[in-house]
């Protein structure tokens, strides 16, 4: 079995095929380059990759498994997932597939408790109303290590962000640039993505992790701030 865990890198998910012996590094990557893609992807913007597709879920193996067969497998899945019901509430929403799974993909890799999902999209989607910067630390992650050929020295999700890092130039990092970064930046599972569909209703603007894996939530600044001198790290 290939299990395939929700908010994961498209190089992490290539780890696991590669460390089952499914198929090269090389293979992989030329898999990830010529997939037959279902028509709901076709409508990616042009230059756009597979973050965001690969579809989170266990595969089973079969003796004539190929890093292609596993892509179009996760291809599929992910068709399949994003049912027409759900195509019709993006549409609903007034927003693009890849906005939805660019949106969620940050909001699955922000949540750690699934029935916070709705409530972080909700200050997202409250941000962006708003024309605020998104602020997420994910973004900042990808973007630094985006392009890398082999995972770094910190991992491919930096745990401790430096002000150099959050100073990173690039599209995908919603400190310095605001709205949406150009495209997903780890493959959300459902949940995430009906949470950018139905999220919470809130005035929330701000959130701060509280060490426990739930989150503190505020309207105002100053709350956001007490939040974060409360839960700060010792």
């Amino acid at each position: 079995m290939l299990v395939v865990p929700e908010g994961l890198r498209v190089e992490e998910v290539g780890e696991i095929v590669v460390a089952l012996g499914i198929a090269t590094d090389e293979e992989w990557e030329e898999a990830l380059g010529r997939p037959r893609l279902e028509p709901l992807l076709r409508a990616r913007p042009v230059g756009a990759d597979l973050t965001g597709y690969l579809y989170p879920a266990t595969y089973p193996l079969e003796n004539d498994t190929t890093a292609e067969s596993i892509v179009e497998a996760m291809v599929d899945a992910f068709s399949d997932a994003v049912s027409p019901a759900i195509r019709s509430q993006i549409e609903a929403r007034g927003m693009t597939l890849h906005e939805v799974v660019t949106l969620a993909s940050i909001i699955e890799r922000e949540a750690v408790l699934p029935e916070e999902r709705p409530l972080i999209a909700s200050v997202f989607l409250n941000r962006l109303d708003s024309g605020i910067a998104l602020y997420a630390d994910p973004t900042v992650q990808f973007a630094i290590t985006e392009g890398a050929e082999e995972e770094p020295a910190d991992g491919w999700w930096k745990v401790e962000l430096t002000l150099d890092d959050l100073a990173f130039d690039s599209p995908y990092n919603t400190y310095l640039v605001p709205g949406l970064p150009p495209g997903p930046i780890a493959n959300p599972g459902l949940g995430a993505i009906l949470a950018v569909l139905r999220p919470a209703e809130s005035d929330f603007f701000y959130f701060v992790a509280k060490g426990d894996g739930s989150h503190a939530f505020a309207e105002t600044l100053a709350e956001h701030e007490a939040n974060v001198e409360r839960y700060a790290r010792p």
